[in-house]
């Protein structure tokens, strides 16, 4: 175990597909995310991840957020979508660095984001509160979908 090192967190994008508007953030462990082939192979493979149910309740707005987490032992790949108002849907995919177009599903089983994924999550989540929740029924999902996060934790 090494000693905890702060991190960059940064919006990428909103991305538009199938319906659906997605947030994308990167975190890297130093420097800056530059990982063009794999971020083609995500968008790729974004229409078959938001395609997955849960096994609870998956009504959803088609809104959600990516963060993908350049760490010590690949890329991580962490899809999120609001389900039944106020539950997160998460899935986490594993691609190595020599594989970086090889999505692995690694969630399922008990695992659940890193500290600073969390700190991406947390952000959404006051978000959500904010423009969706607290306005419901007249959701702020455009305010929602601008309020990004930049920072370093």
């Amino acid at each position: 175990m090494s000693k905890y090192k702060s991190r960059p967190i940064k919006f990428k994008e909103i991305i538009g597909i199938n319906g659906w508007k997605l947030k994308v953030y990167t975190i890297t462990k130093g420097g800056s995310f530059h990982h063009p082939e794999f971020y083609k192979s995500v968008k790729e493979n974004l229409p078959s991840w938001l395609s997955l149910k849960n096994s609870f309740n998956h009504d959803n707005d088609n809104i959600g957020f990516l963060i993908l987490h350049s760490g010590n032992e690949g890329v991580f790949s962490i899809i999120n979508w609001w389900v039944g108002e106020n539950m997160l849907n998460t899935h986490i995919f594993f691609s190595d660095y020599q594989s970086n177009n090889n999505f692995k599903k690694i969630s399922g089983d008990g695992l659940a984001p890193c500290v600073w994924e969390l700190e991406v999550i947390y952000h959404e989540k006051k978000s959500w509160t904010k423009n969706v929740l607290k306005k419901l029924p007249d959701a702020d999902y455009d305010n929602y979908i601008l309020d990004t996060l930049n920072t370093e934790v």
